[in-house]
């Protein structure tokens, strides 16, 4: 090695020694076990706080996306179909332990989680600026913003609470690893950010921002060393994980925006994306009002947003020159919310599930504008400060526990939600849904009709309207509402098997068979498709072809009873 080479290390050394001897100066580097035996107290009292304020949660039902992962889901006994997904796995020892009919074990188990990472961002605040007061306001006001209920109180949405244990996890690992420069504190970044990966895909990619902003914040020159000696693996990481990921990104993309959700292209508008989003997270975070599964209402008008974020980019400019505390605040918020506020339609514009972890930063920031009040303004002050943050927690606590009755039943959920959302196609397809389960077909079909108002390509209301049709014997009006889904969605294979139900029902055999063609056609290796086709031809008297159709559709799935029965009876 040269002795140029020598030198620079010495000096990357000697760098690196003076940035931690600013701590030996200013404070202890505190262990989390240290911070934990110092500050038990008080995350106790937090903490039994926070369960009675969540107490209510625990009586929930079953809602939304759990039916489809918990209840209606003949794998959810097999752990291999899990592929390392940890919502999958919980969900899995859930089921093992206690079943899927009693929701409690799987309430009990989001607050549990929900807990554990109030302690973890405590811990990762004191690390971080090691200020007793602004860790314990920040996770004060963290525990009980009313945004975090959809995470807590929504079984399928703890996996946004997960994925924030796993980045800050990873974090703390990191930051262990540069205290300490022992280099295998480095797997447990790795390890975290992995098993972060196998849960989601797009948003563990804020640890790797979040390593970048640590640095930035201990020392702006240390960012450069460890960049120049870290950026090529971690942009050869990043491409292989982008290719490894590009499946479930396609397809993510397609659930969300094509087919019968079709608006058309990939990419949201960022001229609207952006202020639109920003400002609307903000005020979910800090005024809770408008509380809902599906946001469709953006109410600010557009110079509105603009102005939010051009006041937001004008603040992170001054704390970046002036105060990079707050710049730790504001680039956390963005840093952590940005894979969720990818131009590419890989997420709902706007989901409070996804606000989980940045809302850290705006209660840090919180926290460190009511600390430099109280310096500046002296301790007189103090206590009238603390009376108008006591007022806030309680105000934010009465409506936490306000939210989690919406999440009670799905009933309860769908008219929160339409109430909030009266635009939301989803919401209104949801309550036809709902009202079906409790027979009531009047209303169903009510929802169903308005979601179409709502969107008028929306394959799955009229073909749920169409079911309730059919249900009710108007099959005339039921026949009409799946061929319009159809022409909105021809891949709609349900469709085509409740439409040859119909004509069968009706004697109309032709129709049928012509049905049956296309349902064939369009997907040939459909055992369901295959035996429905074999059902109609037997109803037409064509029996060497039903037996052909019926032999397939048990070559596809030799299990199928129904063409078993069909089989034998031809």
């Amino acid at each position: 090695m040269g002795q140029r080479k020598i030198k620079q290390q010495r000096r990357q050394e000697k760098l690196a020694n003076r940035l931690f001897d600013r701590n030996e100066a200013k404070f202890e580097i505190k262990g989390i076990r240290q911070i934990l035996r110092e500050n038990w107290k008080f995350l106790l009292i937090l903490l039994i706080g926070v369960v009675i304020v969540y107490f209510n949660s625990l009586w929930g039902g079953f809602v939304s996306d759990d039916y489809a992962s918990i209840t209606q889901t003949p794998d959810i006994g097999n752990l291999l179909v899990s592929k390392g997904n940890t919502s999958v796995i919980l969900n899995w020892l859930t089921y093992i332990l206690f079943g899927n009919e009693n929701t409690i074990p799987y309430h009990t188990l989001s607050l549990i989680i929900y807990l554990f990472s109030i302690v973890l961002f405590y811990v990762f605040i004191k690390k971080i600026f090691n200020e007793q007061n602004l860790a314990e306001i920040t996770i004060l006001l963290f525990a009980v913003l009313p945004i975090h209920v959809e995470a807590v109180s929504w079984i399928s949405g703890r996996i946004y609470i997960i994925l924030s244990i796993y980045i800050i996890s990873g974090l703390l690992f990191y930051i262990k690893m540069v205290e300490t420069k022992n280099w295998w504190y480095g797997a447990g970044t790795l390890i975290m950010f992995l098993i972060a990966f196998l849960t989601d895909k797009p948003r563990p990619l804020s640890l790797v921002l979040l390593i970048f902003l640590y640095l930035y914040y201990v020392n702006r020159k240390l960012v450069k060393i460890i960049f120049l000696k870290t950026f090529l693996i971690g942009f050869v990481g990043l491409g292989i994980a982008l290719i490894l990921t590009y499946p479930a990104i396609k397809n993510r993309i397609g659930s969300v925006n094509f087919g019968y959700r079709g608006d058309g292209g990939i990419f949201y508008d960022p001229f609207f994306q952006y202020p639109t989003g920003i400002t609307k997270y903000l005020q979910l975070i800090l005024f809770p009002v408008d509380l809902t599964l599906y946001h469709t209402m953006y109410t600010f008008p557009i110079w509105f947003n603009w102005l939010v974020m051009f006041i937001f980019g004008c603040l992170l400019i001054w704390s970046f020159i002036k105060d990079k505390r707050y710049f730790f605040g504001l680039s956390f918020f963005l840093l952590t919310l940005a894979p969720s506020m990818a131009p590419v339609k890989v997420s709902w514009l706007v989901a409070e599930r996804y606000a989980f972890l940045p809302s850290l930063g705006i209660c840090l920031l919180l926290a460190l504008f009511m600390n430099d009040v109280c310096k500046i303004l002296g301790s007189s002050f103090k206590y009238v400060l603390m009376l108008l943050f006591g007022l806030l927690v309680a105000i934010y606590s009465i409506r936490v526990i306000y939210r989690n009755i919406d999440w009670q039943t799905n009933h309860l959920l769908w008219v929160a939600t339409v109430q909030v959302s009266p635009n939301s196609h989803n919401a209104w397809n949801n309550i036809g849904d709902d009202y079906d389960k409790l027979s009531q077909y009047e209303n169903a079909i009510k929802g169903f009709t308005q979601s179409t108002v709502m969107k008028t390509n929306y394959a799955d209301a009229y073909h749920n309207r169409a079911n309730i049709y059919f249900k009710t014997g108007f099959f005339d009006l039921a026949r009409e509402s799946y061929l319009t889904a159809l022409s909105f969605n021809p891949a709609l294979i349900q469709t085509y098997l409740s439409l040859i139900q119909i004509e069968l029902t009706v004697g109309r055999i032709d129709d049928a068979i012509n049905v049956a063609n296309k349902a064939v056609e369009l997907a040939p290796g459909d055992f369901q498709v295959r035996y429905a086709k074999a059902l109609v031809l037997a109803n037409a008297g064509l029996k060497d072809e039903a037996r052909r159709e019926a032999e397939i559709s048990l070559r596809i799935n030799p299990n199928y009873e129904p063409a078993k029965t069909l089989l034998n009876g031809i």
